[in-house]
């Protein structure tokens, strides 16, 4: 299968193709209506070989401004492309920089609140959308310590629930 890359030479190799028949015909066209002057040949014959030849040039013509507005479009496209990539990369530099600075806040939080180390570990992942039973999993720990210790966290950072434990973080950022 073709790639876009691939089927451009392909789609270049024949345009010049086409390009160079088209030259060859008004060359040719060119010389014959030049010789049928020369020779004396009939007017109608020189106007119908006169119509080739402005009709092959005008195809010429515009081949080649085709040709070149395209060109013309695909550096565009290019520049627009890089730009693109920039702009990007940027978002990306900007969106983990905010993710860091939002967990900063969060673990400065968690110490506000005196959180232990396992109570900020539930809290983190009960911050990340995990059940009870879930995080329990991870830590390889019973889900009724996991729901004791969410149980303190609640009580510690003044919620209620997992919803509003979530909403306290969520609330300022919109």
């Amino acid at each position: 299968m073709l790639s876009n890359g691939d089927i451009m030479i392909e789609a270049d190799k024949w345009n010049a193709l086409i390009r160079v028949f088209f030259v060859l015909i008004v060359i040719t066209s060119f010389s014959d209506i030049v010789a049928d002057v020369l020779q004396g040949a009939n007017v109608l014959h020189i106007v119908q070989e006169s119509v080739v030849f402005v009709f092959a040039l005008s195809l010429l013509l515009l081949l080649f401004l085709n040709t070149r507005a395209h060109e013309q479009r695909n550096a565009q496209l290019l520049v627009d492309l890089e730009e693109a990539k920039i702009h990007s990369a940027q978002a990306s530099e900007e969106l983990v920089s905010a993710k860091r600075m939002f967990g900063e806040e969060i673990t400065k939080q968690f110490i506000k609140w005196e959180l232990t180390e396992s109570e900020s570990d539930i809290a983190l992942f009960t911050l990340k959308g995990f059940s009870a039973k879930e995080i329990a999993d991870f830590r390889n720990t019973s889900e009724k310590t996991v729901r004791n210790q969410l149980t303190s966290v609640y009580k510690k950072s003044g919620t209620t629930s997992k919803v509003s434990f979530t909403a306290w973080f969520m609330e300022d950022l919109w």
